[in-house]
């Protein structure tokens, strides 16, 4: 590409004021587990021409009750009657245990280890 304030870029689509050196290429990747889910993600810049590959994870959860600390969270998910997300991991877990003990579990829906159901062979 040119270094020109407006640069054509792919598929016809426009810029302003970056050229591919000034880009970033960000690459993300989710470790959707049956019991534990996890995330990491790299950010590499275009202008170097070997660029230093530098892969983050995801912040340690706390798993709040159990007061420990992990890399994963468990695959769970807590969804309110009309379908909207209220939770994932160890976050529904504890909110669904303080649902359930309010009384008022048929207000919600929790999902746990379902990732082998999500697919039929």
């Amino acid at each position: 590409l040119k270094s020109t304030r407006w640069s054509k870029f792919h598929n016809n689509h426009y810029f302003v004021g970056k050229t591919t050196q000034d880009m970033s290429v960000y690459v993300a990747a989710i470790d959707f587990g049956t019991t534990y889910s996890g995330y990491a993600f790299s950010v590499s810049h275009l202008k170097t021409k070997l660029p230093e590959v530098q892969i983050l994870s995801n912040q340690a959860w706390n798993a709040g009750i159990r007061e420990s600390v992990s890399l994963k969270t468990p695959t769970c998910l807590l969804l309110t009657k009309e379908k909207e997300i209220v939770s994932f991991g160890y976050e529904a877990e504890n909110r669904y245990t303080d649902i359930v003990m309010d009384g008022e579990e048929d207000e919600y829906y929790y999902f746990y280890r379902f990732k082998m159901n999500l697919h039929e062979n």
